[in-house]
């Protein structure tokens, strides 16, 4: 529980819940705890290591998912951290559907609606694939569109397309291309 910074829970019939609304810290305590259940040797200093390992490994598959995600949608040039940041989205589950799966749907079907309506592709791509960052943002207070809309600033994203996040939620719009992410 230090280590990872959730919740183990232990039930009546004895199955092991690990609570978190980190999905990628209950993400990194779930791989840790197999390897220390498989390993045996579940002592101060094993959980330590195992866990900073885990973590690692855990970081190379959020960027590894984050490429994909990105190259699935056609976007490419994202710095590093955010692309890490998209691929929190494995492991990040919203009404029931993962959100790597319904950021790809939604980014296609704008994109598909640009194209016809002549808006700003570049902006509805990234502003698809954009809009729902701050629901993997953790450490922070806030909703996802604020959270969002500060994550993408640190980036330098540009407003065109932090607009279409800050908006995606809204029914008052400023431009097409915000209308599309909201669609």
């Amino acid at each position: 529980e230090k280590a990872t910074g959730v919740e183990i829970e232990l039930d009546e019939t004895n199955d092991i819940r690990i609570s978190s609304f980190d999905s990628t810290r209950r993400e990194i305590a779930r791989v840790a705890l197999e390897k220390l259940i498989k390993d045996g040797r579940i002592q101060p200093v094993k959980i330590e290591q195992i866990v900073a390992q885990t973590r690692a490994d855990i970081d190379k598959i959020l960027l590894l998912e984050g490429r994909k995600i990105c190259q699935e949608v056609g976007v490419f040039n994202l710095p590093i951290e955010l692309v890490k940041e998209v691929g929190k989205y494995k492991y990040r589950f919203s009404y029931g559907q993962n959100l790597a799966k319904h950021t790809i749907e939604a980014t296609k079907i704008a994109v598909s609606i640009a194209y016809q309506l002549r808006a700003d592709i570049n902006t509805v791509r990234l502003g698809c694939l954009l809009h729902d960052i701050g629901k993997v943002v953790s450490d922070q207070e806030g909703t996802h569109i604020d959270l969002g809309i500060e994550l993408l600033r640190q980036y330098k994203i540009p407003e065109k397309v932090i607009t279409c996040v800050a908006e995606h939620h809204q029914d008052n719009f400023t431009s097409p291309e915000s209308v599309i992410v909201y669609i």
